[in-house]
């Protein structure tokens, strides 16, 4: 309890404020909300992707008579469609709120057959015609664009002359073509019935696999309608990745807003950091640190950090998270998998392929630029793999390398994604060389871990103890809170003296709790010159500590008497520990 009022004054003053105050931690039930991931988006998408293959399992959501619906979905290489599971979206669709938070022509009753056999090989070649479902499947490949465009036309598929190209850069590509349309009849038992689940977007989607040296969703085809469309696309793959397209467009306006609201913050806590100071007075007798350290806390608050609404969500899956979609989808099996989860409205002018690359490489790569503090948190997101990056970034030669990745270890807004990597031994052991580095945000972020709360630090004394003579005022001020951390922690002499000479006057209140931690001779003796600090609240401190400690009732005004006092009693004194006075205590409180 007698490191509390100081850490809780250093978590005050240095960490980031968010816009939200939750006031209590309640637990609610949750409630999945179906609506919002299953009948919002046009379209869905669960994909797959490990080891050169994709499942890309589809869903969407069409108004109108299902007589005029065509579907026409472009692949990479020759694909196996099956009947997929609305399972699947309901659990993914639970997971993730839980944890992360034009018409066509008439359809005729069947699709244009292959070519007989022995015959030379068509500009368009229908590999396999299959139903699935209540739709009926044509898996297509075109030697050149105006076959395609004249099989589509002889089977009623409509394309608007002004979108062919959009079909071409598909064929240029070789890839192939999936056919869609509902199938007469059927095993429904009307139309209607097919209407109504494709208007809610519950019609069984369609899984689709096949060979891919990336993880993709073909988006561009769906420009031919001319409308905008909400994609909903969950990934799982055997890393993490992420669309960076997506992330790029997206960077800016994030970089902007986090300045902003840092700025914002900054400005805050300056014109009520008076008040502020007041409060903790009166509750934990915290007090002001000394003008250097103010200026460089308020620096430090001045930097961006990312909110985590602001992050990629993911989420580690084992088969215990997703027993639906590891026994609907045989390519999950029993191993673990990475989730993400991403919603985006795209206008027809925006749409093109997404495509999904490593995350990890992608972070690393922008630790040296303006968003490395981004980047950082969202390598911490990613646990134990992220902290191999963030490590070795720790050791790069630039220094804005270095400062970015070690902004995650002192974001006190994160403490929940740090609480993982925190713990991990390697942390420990390269902390050690942080709080040598040249930088002082890798300095603190070494002295932060080293103090992570649990760890002994009795072994890193020598360390630590060159840090409470650190340059930089902010590492000098956070080292204080290092010191004599736990109770039973042995502190010596030389860190007392430090302490009770720092210029920081929360040093010297640090150094007093600790003379009445050891409670002995010794303490009186050190405390007595703090009877005259300038900083009122050290010389209460001191009073409230030297009545503690000798049993005596003088004032802290009484440094005379005080002196007296000791000079007749100090041969003999023994400790007469006065709990009670102890009780008035800032620090205990």
């Amino acid at each position: 309890m007698k490191k509390f009022s100081v850490l809780f004054l250093a978590a005050v003053l240095l960490a980031p404020l968010t816009t939200k105050a939750d006031g209590g931690f309640v637990t609610v039930k949750f409630v999945w909300d179906k609506h919002r991931d299953i009948a919002e988006p046009t379209q869905k998408a669960i994909i797959v992707y490990a080891a050169g293959r994709e499942d890309l399992i589809l869903q969407v959501k069409y108004e109108g008579s299902v007589d005029q619906l065509g579907w026409l979905i472009p692949v990479p290489n020759l694909p196996r469609v099956q009947k997929g599971s609305m399972k699947c979206f309901y659990e993914l669709s639970q997971y993730t709120q839980q944890h992360f938070g034009g018409g066509g022509y008439p359809i005729p009753a069947s699709l244009g057959m292959d070519h007989p056999a022995g015959q030379a090989e068509p500009p368009v070649k229908v590999v396999e015609i299959k139903t699935v479902g209540a739709y009926e499947i044509a898996v297509l490949s075109a030697q050149h664009s105006d076959a395609l465009r004249n099989w589509l036309r002889d089977n009623d598929f409509y394309l608007p002359p002004d979108k062919y190209d959009v079909v071409d850069s598909y064929i240029e590509r070789n890839w192939y073509f999936v056919a869609v349309k509902i199938k007469p009849g059927g095993w429904f038992p009307s139309f209607r019935s097919i209407s109504g689940k494709l208007a809610s977007g519950e019609l069984n989607p369609l899984q689709i696999s096949f060979a891919s040296d990336r993880c993709l969703f073909p988006l561009k085809i769906s420009s031919i309608n001319g409308k905008p469309s909400e994609v909903q696309v969950y990934v799982l793959s055997a890393e993490p990745l992420l669309e960076m397209k997506m992330l790029q467009k997206n960077l800016p306006l994030i970089y902007s807003n986090d300045m902003e609201r840092a700025g914002q913050m900054a400005r805050w806590r300056e014109s009520t950091m008076d008040r502020a100071r007041s409060i903790e007075r009166q509750r934990f007798g915290g007090v002001p640190p000394d003008a250097d350290a103010s200026d460089a806390i308020q620096e430090w608050n001045a930097r961006p950090f990312p909110l985590t609404e602001e992050l990629l969500p993911y989420a580690h899956v084992t088969k215990t998270d997703l027993p639906e979609c590891r026994r609907l989808i045989p390519t999950l099996g029993g191993k673990s998998w990475w989730l993400a989860k991403h919603s985006w409205t795209f206008e027809p002018q925006e749409m093109r392929d997404l495509t999904f690359e490593p995350a990890l490489p992608v972070f690393n790569n922008m630790l040296g630029s303006k968003y490395g503090y981004f980047a950082a948190d969202g390598l911490c997101s990613f646990g134990s793999d992220g902290l191999s990056v963030l490590l070795r970034a720790m050791q790069d030669p630039n220094a804005a390398v270095r400062t970015n990745a070690a902004s995650v270890f002192n974001n006190m807004n994160n403490w929940g994604n740090i609480y993982e990597i925190a713990n991990d031994p390697r942390v420990t052991n390269a902390a050690l060389a942080w709080i040598k580095d040249s930088e002082p945000a890798v300095r603190m972020a070494g002295l932060y871990m080293l103090n992570w709360p649990g760890r002994p630090n009795t072994r890193f004394a020598g360390p630590l103890l060159a840090l409470l003579k650190d340059p930089d005022p902010l590492v000098r001020h956070c080292a204080v809170f290092g010191a004599g951390r736990e109770e039973n922690d042995p502190v010596s002499q030389e860190v007392i003296t430090i302490l009770l000479q720092n210029s920081d006057p929360m040093a010297r209140m640090d150094g007093i709790t600790i003379l009445y931690r050891n409670a002995n001779k010794q303490s009186v003796e050190l405390a007595l010159p703090l009877l005259n600090d300038p900083n009122p609240f050290v010389k209460e401190l001191a009073g409230s500590t030297l009545r503690a400690l000798t049993g005596q009732d003088f004032t802290d005004d009484q440094g005379g008497e005080w002196e007296k006092w000791w000079n007749e009693n100090k041969t003999n004194f023994a400790v007469q520990l006065r709990r009670q006075e102890f009780g008035l205590h800032p620090i205990e409180r």
